[in-house]
């Protein structure tokens, strides 16, 4: 059985870009791969880009956008496990719906800011969502360089084993607890049943601990009871 690919990012980047996918219900390496386009091959969320290099971060935040969702003492230090909840909330807040719109819709978000703008209108670049979305579908070269970055998906943790109940193995241990406990199942019957001489009360009777043969002892004064246990 072959090891799974754990990727090239930290165990923390990596998990926080795969609950990402998970919130916006989107492929993982399909958002990898939106993210790679963005951001470089190994999703750097400390890049700068876009005319000037006015655009900052995984999805290449605006000024106004990294004002709203970024923290200004983190620029350029920022973890991808730290932003990635940011590109989320950028996303929701623009209207994107997790569930009822794919991947080419998320794009269209970052790239026009609205999730129903046109697929194919440009950016300043020449890039549209149409001319882009291939490259992140399986089979592009951008869905299999996250597929390099981030690894095999996480498989869950399996269940702790169940442990098997306590077992009273011994054979005197076995016969003392089923003896006593069908001593005293016999005894309580006992209060039903007319009976004459001279008996104490029940309430003044003390059932000491027994071994298999003294039960069976105990419970042939009652019923001249052949059977032993099984």
């Amino acid at each position: 059985m072959s090891r799974p690919r754990v990727g090239i990012l930290s165990s923390t980047d990596r998990q926080a870009i795969f609950d990402a996918a998970k919130r916006l219900r989107l492929d993982p390496y399909e958002l990898g791969g939106f993210l790679s386009l963005e951001s470089g091959p190994n999703m750097d969320p400390n890049i700068r880009g876009g005319a000037g290099g006015n655009y900052y971060g995984m999805i290449q935040f605006g000024q106004a956008e990294r004002k709203k969702y970024l923290d200004p003492e983190k620029i350029g230090k920022y973890t991808r496990a730290e932003q990635m909840p940011k590109v989320v909330q950028f996303l929701l807040d623009r209207g994107f719906k997790p569930g009822q719109m794919k991947i080419d819709r998320a794009y269209a978000t970052v790239l026009k800011g609205n999730p129903n703008a046109s697929l194919t209108s440009k950016d300043s670049f020449g890039t549209s969502v149409s001319s882009a979305l291939p490259r992140f579908k399986k089979g592009g070269d951008l869905y299999e360089n996250a597929r390099r970055v981030l690894g095999d998906l996480p498989t869950a943790a399996p269940p702790p084993p169940t442990l098997p109940a306590p077992q009273v193995t011994g054979p005197v241990e076995k016969g003392n607890e089923r003896g006593r406990g069908l001593l005293r199942t016999v005894m309580d019957a006992m209060k039903f049943l007319p009976m004459t001489g001279t008996i104490p009360p029940l309430s003044t009777l003390e059932i000491p601990p027994m071994d298999g043969q003294s039960f069976l002892n105990a419970y042939r004064m009652f019923f001249d009871d052949d059977e032993g246990f099984a």
